[in-house]
């Protein structure tokens, strides 16, 4: 009898566990088809200045003050397809910048871009290393009308990890939601 219990209380956590799994990836995975559904129905004018993930390079950097408010969307760097860019409903909606969307008459963009920096390396037990990447963000912010990115910070994450317990480079998260919201709050002055 005891056996059976054990059993059923085993099989009960592991279905608990796949359910929540699933419940959290139908989620992320929502989140995606809709920032990727969104990103498509973008505005002409954005699409064709951001076609692929190479487009952010095209602007020059002339610092300027920024006085858009928030008359700008944000927008990854990088896409899924032929698209170089992805819209973040979760930033625009923490900005209060979604109503922007599609970005007809948006003054900038927010351009945030994936980056890492080599923090060390990891060297293992029979002297094979690895290296240790700190992940950040890199915000640019373009103007439009001008075509020129007036303002870029970096935002930093986490530290790598000091023990490699993997095959493999280690890195540290990347900067929370929170944290890249309130930069950008900071630097546009909301």
């Amino acid at each position: 009898m005891k056996h059976k219990k054990a059993i059923f209380i085993v099989v009960g956590l592991v279905l608990v566990a796949a359910i929540a799994i699933g419940i959290w990836s139908n989620s992320v995975l929502g989140d995606m088809e809709e920032d990727q559904t969104k990103t498509e129905q973008l505005s002409s004018r954005i699409l064709a200045d951001f076609g692929d993930h190479t487009a952010i390079n095209k602007y020059p950097v002339q610092l300027a003050a920024l006085n858009w408010g928030t008359n700008c969307l944000v927008l990854e760097n990088g896409g899924i397809g032929n698209l170089g860019i992805t819209y973040k409903s979760k930033w625009n909606e923490g900005l209060g910048t979604a109503d922007n969307y599609p970005g007809e008459g948006v003054k900038g963009i927010v351009m945030i871009a994936m980056d890492m920096k080599e923090k060390g390396e990891y060297v293992n037990k029979i002297g094979q290393k690895d290296k240790a990447y700190q992940r950040n963000y890199i915000v640019s912010y373009v103007d439009l009308d001008k075509k020129v990115i007036v303002a870029r910070d970096t935002l930093y994450g986490e530290e790598p990890p000091l023990i490699n317990r993997s095959t493999g480079s280690g890195a540290g998260d990347f900067p929370s939601d929170t944290a890249v919201i309130n930069s950008i709050k900071g630097r546009l002055k909301l």
